[in-house]
């Protein structure tokens, strides 16, 4: 079925207006999470010793969030296809999660089922 989805062309634009509005839900909920944990960075208590387990994965959480929103930052460039969105959404739904949040479970749920029925 994934093959399907992704071989399939963007018919009358109804498509390609629903994996955009899937792909800015992942943005919008990308930059907030990404926002909380720069704040919790900033906030972090110092000095920071290289060895803190908790800062270290909070950088790295921020630092894989980086790398998702630039992934779909880069659907902007050039000619757009239906493949390359379905690729986009099915790697942030198929990514360890980003975070502990109950949201991110459910858009990625949601996202899941949407792909589905395209």
């Amino acid at each position: 079925m994934r093959n399907e989805t992704l071989r399939r062309p963007i018919d009358d634009g109804t498509d390609l207006v629903r994996l955009k509005a899937m792909c800015g839900e992942i943005t919008q909920y990308l930059d907030r999470a990404q926002k909380a944990i720069s704040d919790e960075i900033g906030n972090y208590p110092t000095p920071i010793p290289r060895c803190d387990a908790q800062f270290n994965h909070l950088y790295e959480q921020r630092t894989r969030l980086s790398d998702q929103l630039n992934r779909i930052a880069a659907l902007g460039d050039g000619k757009i296809t239906r493949a390359d969105y379905v690729e986009s959404i099915t790697t942030f739904v198929d990514a360890a999660p980003f975070t502990d949040d109950a949201g991110e479970r459910d858009l990625k749920s949601r996202l899941k089922a949407a792909l589905a029925n395209l």
